[in-house]
């Protein structure tokens, strides 16, 4: 069993049954053994990109929110000591969303899930396998 946080990336590509999505990671977030979180700060990120027109999805974001749901991913709220971790952080990256993300993964001890390499700077647990 692994405690697995979801890149906004990842959450996108999911929704979306995209091929950009690695089989490997795909059936990592099939596996039931899995407790797989998605945060609050990617639900955000995702309305702010969808409204500005920047994100295609294939449903609307309630639908995707109750996909989530519906596949046993559970919520994660930003918590005061997210903030704590985050204000501790170096500047490696400039994203505010992904540098939350980063902040919350550490904080709670769990795996972050993505394709963004500059998250190892961090020193973030991250899990990725491209497809071969």
């Amino acid at each position: 069993m692994r405690r697995l946080l979801l890149d906004t990336h990842t959450i996108i590509w999911f929704i979306n049954n995209s091929f950009r999505l690695p089989q490997q990671i795909r059936e990592i977030l099939e596996d039931e053994s899995n407790i797989i979180y998605v945060s609050i700060v990617s639900l955000w990120e995702i309305s702010i990109k969808f409204q500005l027109g920047k994100l295609d999805l294939d449903r609307s974001l309630g639908d995707a929110v109750r996909l989530l749901r519906n596949n046993g991913f559970r919520r994660l709220p930003i918590y005061l000591r997210h903030i704590y971790r985050l204000t501790a952080m170096e500047s490696h990256h400039k994203d505010p969303f992904d540098r939350m993300l980063i902040a919350q993964a550490l904080a709670e001890g769990f795996v972050l899930v993505g394709c963004d390499d500059v998250f190892d700077l961090y020193g973030v647990q991250r899990l990725w396998q491209e497809a071969k």
